[in-house]
């Protein structure tokens, strides 16, 4: 085996002489001939497609794929197939040894099929992971890193000033002051006088954005998404909104996945703002195909999250743009604080917006579910990539209404200006997507940038951004996620499950690299306890035993390393998962609630005052120094490209960077540690060196401590939020359940989860 970690670049161009498997006794056309593509596979892990081809046995594909690897290879198979209408028949393949591309030398010309008479036509040739550069910059993306940027970095949609963030140490010397995400979007849609262009997974016009005692004198108090967006639309201001088209939702029902996308779009009908309501749509042909189209419409959702608008500033003669991008949908249950309240605020900031995916219960009885989740705002040139997703979006799926796109201009627009902020403040930002030509009208001058999969365009910057910075991490890892799944090819025994990213696989090998280099680095993963919905179901258990594996296939080759370095230490010394959880007194529950029923599962909830925290992150910090914020779990749905839409930024501080500061202690550094205060509800100087032992040891200690009050009979008041996720990590890397907690507490799902032979393109 040979590891080969870095990019293949590959091009497929063309073959001849294929054999004709589609010609029988009954067949009369003889155009009728081998539907053709080529792929090529490390073990069972296809890698790239070309187009198909149809009717061609001298196909010309004409096709280059650039494609990041970290797979341990004995061979590379380049195989060209028959599509026939559901599956597919190898007419010819070559086998490529490994070694070969090890040198940096290029593989090209004719190469011979075995099993037929033909030959294909290609060129490849592999570099390194140490001979890419290790740049905040990720290279070859479609959009550039751009310079003099502003990020306002959100932890949950209200966070006020408690007390707990006045430990923080701050580059300032100021306490730390922790901004609102949705006060500042109600300040910005408000103060916008051009455009409101808004793309989101659900967009639910009841939401109310500025929420607050009696006394509070926020402006926008009360009012509606709906009703904001109506008024500042009659104002004049173009208010365009586009939203995924989730077939289940009707007029009158919120949709299996609780969109509200037609209830939006008829709300908003009598008003002046415009609603595109659009399917993940494919673009597929033949009867196969069609099914597939049906399939992605159904189950692929737009899943980014962004508003874009005009920013006038007091002091300058044109506006700026300003966007917001991240994991926060504007929509029901999302409004939380770094407090994540179960009863307490029913009827007071959750009054009219109850929401429980989790356990069947209602506002009168409780408990709400608690959302954690991130989110960005980015002035300065960032904000003009965002625009300009927006605006390929639109062009591309609302085609009948492109000229209700305003015109952006320099004239009326201060579109080369830097952020408004001090010099040494200023951030360096680039935009990542997850995204096909079916979506989004990509620039011609750009599109040399998107490798074709399977003949469309797939921008897979997202993924791409992960695995770079994961690559020149040097000391630790932070990762919010509400999935964490993948590298399946990695996964012992495995054959077909079609969740092939490389996330996963490249945090072990760079944590691998670290051990045998005689250092340590520390990757911390907090994840939701379970994926929202009923834990036993089918769905539900099938993501969490993906999970499970890919936990188990991570800690084994970390502990393989620890045994062949003769080193005292435990694989959770380098990598641990956590999950939120809130533990409440049962005495602290308002009297005035209803009582909920007996032997139901709220009940059980009441008694024992708990609940699991949603973590809908989708973030990664890296070294205090750079942080990644979008839409983008860790799954194949969100880091392939050609499934869920998705958005990401990533950004950094250039004058706060450890290469420039000699320590990161910038506004990324501060808000790791708001974050690890809201969750471990203390601020300890052990914290400000997250990539040392002792602190990795130190949070697991806490979080040990949390899940064992969490999940003891007697219910208690738990200070913070961080527990150990329920697994139990053995010295040889093995996952099972912790011994006691086999079961998520207050249910009967099993915590290891369980196969249920679903299309698993669905659950990874």
């Amino acid at each position: 085996m040979v590891m080969l970690r870095g990019y293949l670049y590959i091009d497929l161009i063309e073959a001849e002489n294929l054999p004709d498997c589609d010609t029988a006794f009954f067949d009369i056309d003889p155009k009728d001939t081998s539907d053709s593509f080529a792929q090529i596979k490390i073990g069972n892990c296809v890698i790239c497609k070309t187009a198909v081809i149809n009717n061609d046995l001298s196909p010309k594909w004409q096709e280059s794929h650039r494609i990041p690897v970290c797979h341990p290879a004995d061979e590379l198979q380049i195989q060209v197939l028959d599509k026939d209408h559901f599956s597919a028949g190898v007419l010819g393949e070559v086998s490529i040894r490994p070694e070969d591309l090890m040198d940096g030398e290029t593989l090209e010309g004719w190469y011979p099929l075995s099993g037929c008479d033909g030959r294909i036509n290609l060129k490849m040739n592999y570099v390194p992971k140490e001979l890419i550069e290790a740049t905040f910059e990720v290279p070859d993306c479609y959009f550039p890193l751009r310079e003099g940027c502003e990020v306002r970095l959100y932890q949950d949609a209200h966070c006020p000033q408690l007390s707990i963030f006045e430990g923080i140490p701050t580059a300032s010397g100021e306490i730390y002051a922790p901004p609102c995400a949705w006060i500042d979007l109600y300040k910005a849609l408000n103060g916008a006088q051009r455009f409101i262009y808004i793309s989101g997974w659900s967009v639910f016009t009841n939401t109310i954005l500025v929420r607050g005692d009696d006394d509070s004198e926020e402006e926008g108090k009360g009012e509606t998404v709906g009703e904001l967006l109506i008024r500042k639309a009659a104002e004049g201001v173009r208010v365009l909104v586009m939203i995924w088209n989730e077939k289940m939702s009707t007029g009158v029902t919120a949709g299996f996945m609780g969109t509200h996308d037609e209830e939006t779009r008829t709300y908003f009908e009598d008003s002046d703002v415009e609603v595109a309501v659009v399917p993940r749509l494919r673009n597929l042909e033949g009867m196969a195909s069609f099914f597939q189209d049906q399939f992605a419409q159904t189950c692929y959702t737009h899943h980014q999250k962004t508003v874009v608008l005009d920013c006038p500033l007091d002091d300058e003669d044109m506006p700026r743009i300003r966007a917001f991008v991240g994991g926060l949908d504007i929509t029901d249950g999302r409004y939380d604080t770094p407090e994540h309240e179960l009863f307490k605020t029913l009827q007071t900031l959750h009054k009219g917006d109850f929401y429980n995916g989790v356990a069947t219960t209602t506002c009168e009885c409780g408990p709400r579910q608690p959302w954690h989740d991130i989110h960005c705002r980015v002035d300065g040139p960032i904000a003009l990539d965002v625009l300009a997703n927006f605006t390929e979006r639109w062009r591309n799926q609302v085609k009948d209404r492109e000229s209700r796109l305003l015109p952006i201009s320099g004239e009326e627009f201060a579109l080369e200006a830097s952020a408004a902020c001090e010099e040494d403040m200023l951030w360096s930002a680039q935009l990542f997507r997850s995204i096909t030509s079916d979506s989004a009208l990509f620039s011609f001058d750009k599109i040399s940038t998107i490798p074709k999969r399977k003949g469309k365009f797939v921008d897979d910057s997202i993924h791409r951004a992960y695995i770079h910075q994961i690559r020149r991490a040097d000391n630790f890892l932070y990762i919010e996620n509400q999935y964490f799944l993948g590298s399946a090819f990695c996964w012992d025994d495995e054959q077909s499950t079609k969740a092939h990213h490389l996330i996963p696989q490249e945090i072990t090998q760079r944590i691998v690299e670290k051990i045998n280099a005689g250092e340590h680095m520390a990757v911390y993963v907090v994840v939701p306890m379970f994926p929202e919905g009923d834990p036993t179901s089918g769905p539900v258990q099938e993501i969490l035993h993906w999970q499970h594996r890919t936990m188990e296939m991570m800690y084994r080759a970390i502990a393989q390393a620890i045994e062949a370095n003769e080193l005292d230490t435990h694989p959770r010394d380098y990598l641990s998962f956590f999950c939120l959880g809130k533990g409440e007194c049962p005495e602290e529950i308002p009297e005035d609630l209803s009582s909920p029923d007996p032997e139901t599962p709220a009940f059980l909830i009441r008694e024992k005052a708990r609940l699991m925290i949603y973590v809908h992150s989708k973030m990664m910090i890296v070294d205090d120094d750079y942080i990644i914020v979008g839409s983008a779990n860790i799954n194949q749905r969100s880091m392939g490209g050609t499934r869920d839409s998705e958005i990401a930024v990533g950004s950094f501080q250039p004058m706060h960077v450890r290469e420039v500061s000699g320590e990161a202690r910038g506004s990324v550094f501060e808000f790791r540690m708001s974050l690890w205060a809201e969750h471990l509800g203390i601020v300890d100087e052990i914290h400000m060196n997250p990539g040392s032992v002792d602190c990795m040891q130190a949070v697991n200690e806490i979080a040990d401590s949390n899940w064992n009050a969490y999940a003891a009979e007697e219910p208690c008041k738990i200070e913070g939020h961080l527990m150990r996720y329920p697994v139990e990590v053995g010295q040889d890397g093995s996952v099972t359940a912790l011994e006691g907690s086999e079961n998520f507490p207050d249910t009967e799902a099993p915590v290891l989860g369980a196969p249920n032979f679903l299309p698993n393109k669905l659950t990874t």
